[in-house]
């Protein structure tokens, strides 16, 4: 089905290996860290994950190794930050194995080498890490490090999505309305459509219009679909605007007027169960 290879498209053609800024291990350091970065206490969140690596929590090396991948505080520095990262992971952060994986992927900072780099999201994932999950589903897909296997590579991302991870929520709403390796459901694949759309992700919202446009859950809604695509474009999705176009022949003045004041109304929702992504 064209839609859902579109989906799936928009989702992995990339592969963005994601990385949290969130909590893992609800610590009171880790926890009081969060909340300093939160108020933009520099100072009291070193301390707080310093205090929490202290204590044994590993996910506190992985957070100061967070802080100066991304030269929060100061300069970056990508290779302290490793360090941090191994000895995180070494400790057994999910965290930290997610992030040094996709260091290994990507070559940054580290050799590249796939199979170091499946072998530790897939760690990850196996310790309940959402990105790590997606991340681990994104090298089976693709036969990077590991043997390809699509059906395995669904199934982490299903189970992402169970834990909110944007991306696999596009990637299993793909799977679940094309009917691949799981029972055809176009309901429960716009339901997942709709909840990251609604947060505000750009493939989402694209595909979500794409759906709304051709009618493939009901009557076709070219307003809601040119508001959705209309998002899409201004978040940066490269086909959106000309799908945008090719939708308004179809349209009144009066229900593009409406669909771009819905647009501007627009705002996104926060989920709570969902994993905080970051383009790494």
């Amino acid at each position: 089905m064209c839609l859902s290879r579109a989906i799936l498209l928009a989702v992995c053609a990339f592969f963005v290996f994601a990385l949290p800024l969130s909590a893992h291990e609800d610590g009171v350091h880790v926890s009081d860290g969060l909340a300093a970065l939160n108020a933009q206490d520099v100072e009291g969140a070193v301390a707080a994950f310093q205090g929490a690596f202290d204590e044994g929590n590993a996910d506190g090396a992985f957070y100061l190794g967070r802080m100066l991948e991304l030269g929060i505080g100061g300069g970056a520095n990508l290779t302290a930050a490793v360090g941090l990262y191994r000895a995180a992971s070494d400790l057994g952060s999910a965290a930290a194995m997610n992030r040094l994986g996709v260091l290994h992927i990507q070559g940054n900072g580290v050799l590249q080498d796939y199979t170091e780099g499946a072998r530790l999201v897939c760690a990850s994932a196996e310790k309940g890490d959402a990105n790590g999950a997606f991340n681990c589903g994104t090298v089976l897909l693709q036969g990077l490090g590991v043997s390809k296997d699509e059906v395995k590579a669904y199934d982490w991302f299903g189970k992402a999505a169970e834990k909110g991870h944007v991306a696999a929520m596009n990637a299993r709403a793909a799977e679940l309305i094309e009917g691949k390796y799981v029972a055809r459901d176009v309901a429960a694949g716009l339901a997942l459509l709709e909840r990251s759309a609604a947060r505000g992700d750009a493939a989402g919202l694209f595909a979500l219009g794409q759906m709304q446009a051709a009618g493939i859950a009901g009557d076709p809604d070219l307003i809601e679909a040119h508001k959705n695509l209309n998002l899409a474009a201004a978040l940066g999705h490269s086909e959106a605007a000309a799908a945008r176009a090719g939708i308004e022949a179809g349209m009144s003045a009066e229900e593009i007027a409406l669909a771009q004041d819905r647009a501007r109304a627009w705002q996104p929702v926060v989920d709570e169960q969902a994993s905080v992504t970051e383009g790494q």
